[in-house]
């Protein structure tokens, strides 16, 4: 049986808000307005920008508003090692998946965990990139994707079965500049789950993961862990 990669980069001991990579940098501009300011209070509060991962370099994390001449999205720039957050897109993936669990009724605890678990996912696509063209490979969504399969689950093993639904349920929705579509989703949820099949059962089950692709996500990992698992370890291992 393949080993969970929480054993692989964190001998199992790694929880969201441990000692943050001594490489990275995080700061939130002031926001220009009220909605703005809910969404920066949310997304701090999350936590979700918080990582031990060790990086080649120094990266900057900024959360801010964004110009209304461009998508409010999340990016990565390689040239100003910078990885940016709007606010906006923030506040947009709240509302859309908060109006998804309003309509099944789903409890305040259920919305909330996808919505933090979708801020997540956003900065750990985008710590992706940066891993990607740091370590010098070809940047692209895929390759990002996949550095976040394994940084995602080292930084925040409790949110990884609700990163799969969030990511599921935000997959195709207008306005969610920075995560590609369907097809991407259900390969992202495929590694997740093959990290640990046990643990993260709930993926499988939920159906965020086509039922006949399922079987083979462990292989799926396991190849990603073999190519790129030395370049997404935390600090201090």
């Amino acid at each position: 049986m393949p080993l969970p990669l929480i054993t692989l980069v964190l001998s199992m001991t790694s929880t969201l808000g441990a000692a943050p990579s001594p490489e990275l940098s995080v700061s939130y501009e002031q926001p220009g307005s009220s909605r703005a300011e809910q969404a920066r209070k949310l997304l701090k509060d999350s936590g979700a920008l918080e990582t031990g991962i060790r990086l080649p370099a120094p990266v900057k994390v900024v959360a801010r508003d964004c110009d209304a001449a461009e998508p409010p999205g999340a990016t990565w720039d390689h040239a100003e090692r910078r990885i940016t957050i709007c606010y906006q897109l923030v506040d947009h993936a709240r509302r859309v998946l908060d109006g998804i669990s309003e309509t099944e009724e789903s409890d305040t605890g259920t919305s909330s965990a996808r919505v933090e678990a979708a801020l997540s996912v956003l900065f750990h696509h985008e710590l992706g990139h940066a891993l990607t063209t740091l370590n010098g490979l070809p940047d692209s969504d895929a390759q990002a994707d996949q550095f976040a399969a394994l940084t995602l689950p080292a930084d925040a093993p409790e949110r990884v079965v609700a990163a799969a639904e969030a990511r599921h349920l935000l997959a195709g929705h207008t306005g969610i500049e920075g995560l590609p579509g369907p097809d991407e989703s259900a390969t992202f949820s495929c590694l997740l789950y093959g990290a640990d099949p046990g643990k993260y059962r709930r993926i499988a089950k939920g159906g965020w993961v086509p039922p006949e692709r399922a079987p083979s996500c462990t292989d799926e990992y396991n190849r990603v862990r073999s190519a790129i698992g030395s370049m997404a370890v935390k600090a201090g291992t």
